[in-house]
């Protein structure tokens, strides 16, 4: 019985409770005429707690039944208690329930609690609680005139218990209800509650998940409607068992149409809750979602399977076994090896496949690796059909994630073509080494360049300003020209460094390398002796490539003069041009760009006819600084190196003692075929005079450079221009300058290269803050050095040192009357 049928049950008692009071009192008033009981006697033997009060409020009777139950003496209330001077009255609502009786009414208070503590009555026992159900009622004489006011007493307290209990009983069950729902439609798992015969009352929110349903489109519906045609026999078979109690559940995998229309597997238990007499209440259909774990499973099966053709195409011996050594997968070249197929091996050990010995050998190098619990190499050669086969065989140990070691896998590897490529790996690595050499040497020699053209900055300075300064019929005007030409030789040794390490300046064009040759021939012909003689062939079509067209010259020049000088005697020099096809073999053969890829190149080939080079010179020939010849350089070749370089050429080397020599210089092809012009030859260079020096108007020049011989013979010229010098070590010193001066300065000579802030970064601040300034960098370096940025700015140009008094004012001259670097 639930709380709200207990409260209408104690709702009907009480209206019986005031009839059968109404009854008792016309009885009363019946039986007193003829047998004229005493009204005391009668009221204290009522088991009806009661309470007689005058219309002013005033207690004037009091049964025993009330008295026992308010724990109050009859004469501490009777003529002493008076309800409108009760605050406990007044407060829980007797005061108007009284008032609402003295209208003629019957009032009954809802269960009141009721502390005698509260009530100001003497004799009373203290703190003594209840329940007290209170009825108020009129009381009338035989004229029908109100001269009472009842009021009776019900304790309920056992009632009050009772309905609170089952309050708070009815809150248990709604949380355990509500519970028991949130689980419900937070499990994981489906659940669909039935009929016996099968429809639906009920099911949780994952059904919604699985089935792809929402809870109102099943419900009513029969638990077979989604069940896929081809399961549904064996269900229904083992639902009928279920009912007819042969079995109590039982569990299928099954397939379920999504609503979308996908197959969803699941895995169903099905059972039957009975009552106590074993009758089918309902029945619990319980699905669980298999569809990821069969996918999974799948993928692994379908891993499984990768992971075979996988180790099956791996051109190695294969191998993984248990502990106890029997095969658990094998690839096809081992079985193949070992005269087996795949599956005549797996779950078969050793012993069971192999010779004696042989078997012995396999057992115990698993041993050892299952013992040291770590990888083990190990070397061996093996007799087949048709050879000695050199293996490299590798076992490691497997474990589990706990750690557990569970087998041995193993892979051997043919080896044999290995030892054979050993040789040649060595040779490679000598040349990588030798490449390395050849790169530090580059370092060096840049860094040589670098600092004799700081050097010779002054030389050439200082002899600029001291022939501008005497007249040609001078005795020491010769001395000074000599000097001058001097300096300017070093210019062209440091130039063949710069172009040894990469780092000249090389203005790339478009040029037929088949005519640029051409051209040269008459050239040539004046350098070699006439003992010599020169055979050309070139190419039957045009070899376009994006070349410097003076450093392919530089470089055929070079090579037919190091020919010419390589021949005791007569003998021939051969140049010839041709379009070449390079494969991947042919690349790791080149002396240089053995990293280019293979295609098509146009090919400078130089043969001669003389003594050759031996191996020790080979390894040196493109070394700065080597010669074989008691005169000369040594920058020849090396030139050579750093120019192919430079172009992402390839040269290779075919020599030997006796035998000639042959250069073969690949240049890539340009990207188009066409070659619109080629540059001709220069004409002989003419000796220019000393230009007038340009009036700087004493206007003020930054000078930035942090040596300070090159600072020093530089401001002497640039004073020599008419210029007022500010002089600057580094880029935070000229930066102080340029704040004091501001737009005084009209233009900034800065080094390129400086430690600290570098020349660029300097120029890049400097042309933020003072729009107006005009910036020449110099450097003993390449002008592609510049970053772009200032290259196409038009504020900055550019000055390679070393520099005379000349190349400075015609830098300064443009510089001040152009934009364009």
């Amino acid at each position: 019985m639930d709380i709200h049928e207990r409260l209408r049950s104690l709702e009907r008692e009480n209206a019986l409770l005031r009839q059968q009071l109404s009854t008792l009192r016309a009885q009363i008033s019946a039986s007193l005429a003829p047998n004229q009981l005493p009204f005391d006697t009668l009221f204290h033997q009522l088991p009806i707690p009661m309470v007689l009060f005058s219309l002013d409020g005033l207690a004037v009777a009091m049964n025993q039944a009330n008295a026992q139950l308010v724990a109050t003496p009859i004469d501490q209330v009777v003529g002493v208690y008076n309800i409108y001077n009760d605050p406990a009255a007044q407060k829980h609502g007797f005061v108007a329930a009284f008032e609402s009786a003295r209208r003629g009414q019957i009032t009954t208070m809802p269960p009141t609690p009721y502390n005698t503590a509260e009530a100001r009555l003497e004799g009373r026992v203290v703190n003594q609680q209840f329940w007290s159900e209170t009825t108020y009622f009129p009381v009338y004489d035989v004229a029908n005139r109100l001269i009472l006011i009842g009021e009776i007493n019900r304790d309920v307290t056992d009632w009050i218990r009772v309905r609170d209990e089952e309050h708070r009983l009815a809150i248990v069950l709604r949380d355990r209800e509500r519970r028991f729902a949130t689980l419900f439609d937070q499990l994981s798992l489906g659940v669909v509650i039935t009929e016996e015969s099968g429809r639906i009352l009920d099911c949780n929110r994952a059904i919604t998940a699985i089935l792809g349903v929402e809870r109102d489109e099943i419900i009513g519906k029969m638990i077979l409607h989604r069940t896929h045609p081809e399961d549904r026999e064996r269900d229904l078979e083992l639902w009928i068992e279920l009912l007819n109690g042969e079995r109590d559940s039982y569990t299928v995998e099954k397939r379920y149409f999504h609503k979308d229309g996908h197959i969803v597997y699941a895995r169903m238990t099905c059972l039957a809750v009975r009552d106590e007499n074993g009758e089918i209440t309902f029945l619990v259909r319980l699905i669980e979602d298999i569809s990821a774990r069969r996918a999974a499973k799948a993928a692994i099966e379908t891993g499984r399977r990768l992971l075979q053709d996988i180790i099956d195409q791996i051109p190695a011996l294969i191998f993984v076994k248990d502990a106890e050594g029997r095969y658990l997968m094998v690839n096809e070249r081992l079985a193949r090896f070992s005269g087996y197929c795949p599956k005549e091996m797996i779950g078969k050990s050793d012993d069971e496949l192999f010779a004696p010995a042989l078997a012995a050998y396999y057992r115990a190098f698993d041993q050892e690796v299952i013992r040291e619990r770590r990888p083990i190499q190990r070397d061996d050669d093996r007799w087949t059909a048709d050879s000695l086969t050199a293996f490299t065989t590798v076992k490691f140990p497997l474990f589990d994630h706990e750690g557990n070691l569970y087998g041995v896998a193993g892979i051997s590897l043919d080896v044999t073509e290995r030892r054979q490529l050993e040789l040649e790996r060595e040779r490679i690595d000598q040349r990588l080494r030798e490449a390395q050499r050849l790169e530090s040497l580059g370092v060096m020699a840049g860094g040589v360049a670098h600092d004799f053209n700081n050097l010779l900055v002054s030389v050439l300075g200082n002899v600029s300003l001291a022939l501008n300064e005497v007249s040609t019929d001078h005795p020491l005007y010769d001395l000074l020209v000599q000097i001058e030409q001097a300096a300017l030789r070093a210019t062209e040794l440091t130039n063949h460094l710069l172009t040894y390490t990469g780092r000249h300046q090389s203005v790339m064009q478009r040029i037929d390398l088949r005519r640029a040759v051409d051209e040269m021939q008459t050239i040539l012909r004046s350098l070699v002796p006439h003992r010599i003689e020169l055979i050309f062939h070139s190419s039957a079509t045009p070899l376009p490539i994006e070349a410097n067209i003076a450093q392919v010259r530089q470089v055929l020049m070079n090579l037919v003069i190091n020919g010419a000088e390589a021949i005791d005697g007569s003998g021939t020099v051969s140049i010839t041009t041709e379009l070449r096809e390079l494969n991947a073999a042919d690349m790791p053969n080149m002396e240089i760009g053995a990293d280019r890829p293979p295609g098509r190149y146009a090919a400078l080939i130089v043969q001669d006819t003389g003594h050759g080079i031996d191996e020790p010179t080979k390894a040196r020939i493109f070394d700065p600084f080597f010669s074989t010849r008691f005169t000369g350089r040594g920058l020849g070749l090396a030139a050579v190196n750093g120019i192919i370089r430079a172009h992402r050429g390839a040269l290779k080397l075919d020599t030997m003692l006796h035998a000639g020599t042959t250069f073969a210089i690949f240049w890539p092809l340009a990207t188009a075929p066409d070659v619109s012009d080629n540059p001709s030859l220069p004409s002989p260079s003419t000796v220019t005079s000393q230009p007038d020096t340009t009036p700087g108007d004493g206007r003020m020049v930054l000078l930035v450079d942090d040596e300070p011989q090159v600072r020093q013979v530089t401001q002497r010229m640039i004073r020599r221009l008419g210029f007022t010098v500010h002089e600057a070590e580094n880029s935070d010193t000229a930066l102080q300058i340029m704040q004091e001066y501001g737009s005084q300065i009209v233009l900034a000579l800065i080094d390129l290269t400086m430690p600290g802030m570098t020349g660029d970064e300097l120029a890049t601040t400097l042309l933020k803050q003072f729009s107006t300034l005009r910036i020449i960098l110099m450097s003993g370096f390449s002008q592609q050095e510049l970053p772009p940025h200032l290259r196409t700015s038009g504020l900055v140009s550019f000055l390679a040192k070393p520099f005379t008094l000349t190349t400075l004012t015609a830098a300064v001259t443009t510089a001040l009357s152009s934009h364009a670097v």
